[in-house]
């Protein structure tokens, strides 16, 4: 009888950790589109663009704007292993275009700035 109350609340324990990652992973799928952000537009309140989405979403990534470009780097996709952690994204508003640029040569996952 023990050991069958065990075994149901390791099967409870489990189904929540599934549910939890399946909402992690949803929420992930989301975090790879892009907005831009016109805040005065001929002196009106600002509005949003939709952008063309990042190829893949990032968690706790950094953004600098550097001569008209948006860097993204710093983040990671939450998949062990993964090479992503390394990578530097970069957005052209003038073309709404994302590049991936060559790997950074340390992981950038959880840096504080670019």
């Amino acid at each position: 009888r023990a050991d069958a109350q065990r075994l149901q609340q390791a099967n409870r324990s489990l189904r929540s950790d599934v549910e939890r990652l399946q909402h992690e992973l949803e929420a992930m799928r989301k975090s790879h589109t892009a907005q831009e952000l016109n805040p005065f537009p001929n002196g009106a309140k600002g509005n949003w663009k939709k952008c063309k989405d990042m190829p893949t979403g990032m968690i706790c990534a950094q953004t600098v704007l550097i001569r008209g470009k948006v860097y993204v780097g710093g983040g990671g996709v939450m998949i062990l292993d993964s090479d992503d952690d390394y990578l530097i994204r970069q957005y052209s508003p003038t073309d709404d275009r994302w590049s991936t640029l060559p790997p950074a040569p340390v992981r950038l996952f959880g840096m504080g700035e670019l």
